[in-house]
């Protein structure tokens, strides 16, 4: 019979008819899982339990950033700098969201992982500062060049490093994000 375990150290959910014998989260031995009931309720109800601030805020970064990196590379080839302008006004919705984002997810590692000093988390929290930071560089630095499409090289090879830098952050952090979300799901 299946059962669902939950570690009582970082929160983690198993299936099976034993829990793990380490928790691939943070470490802890299956001494440390206890039995959890899962109820059922309603489409609704299910919603308002389970709603995930972090997991909604961490989309926009993590959906505008690529859409405006592919926006500036639209604007490039086809030399039309509208593209360009609309992809400075997604990095701004970037730069305002990242502080939201950062927020609910330090409140997601402090009640759901106990605030474990497990490196996934330490990567996490620096790629988020090192996002935000970019963020902050690449607005300030855009709107300062607002002609950067027109601009020498190395203004220009600046801002898509500037960009190429950001979409690395959002990447990576989207890749341990899943790993998170993989592991409470119990399929890591």
């Amino acid at each position: 019979m299946t059962t669902t375990w939950r570690c009582t150290v970082c929160g983690y959910i198993h299936e099976g008819e034993e829990p793990p014998e380490i928790c691939p989260v943070c470490g802890a031995g299956s001494e440390k899982f206890v039995p959890v009931e899962v109820p059922k309720a309603g489409l609704l109800r299910e919603m308002i339990e389970t709603f995930q601030p972090h997991a909604v805020a961490a989309h926009f970064p993590n959906a505008l950033l690529p859409t405006g990196v592919l926006f500036v590379a639209i604007a490039v080839v086809l030399g039309k700098s509208s593209f360009e302008t609309a992809a400075f006004y997604l990095l701004c919705v970037v730069l305002v969201t990242a502080p939201a984002t950062m927020a609910t997810g330090i409140r997601e590692w402090q009640t759901k992982f106990d605030g474990q000093k497990a490196v996934i988390f330490k990567k996490k929290i620096a790629l988020a500062s090192c996002l935000t930071l970019l963020a902050m560089a690449t607005v300030a630095f855009r709107y300062n060049h607002p002609e950067i499409m027109q601009a020498a090289g190395s203004v220009k090879l600046l801002y898509f490093a500037l960009l190429l830098a950001m979409l690395g952050c959002v990447t990576l952090l989207g890749h341990y994000g899943g790993k998170l979300v993989l592991a409470l799901m119990g399929r890591d």
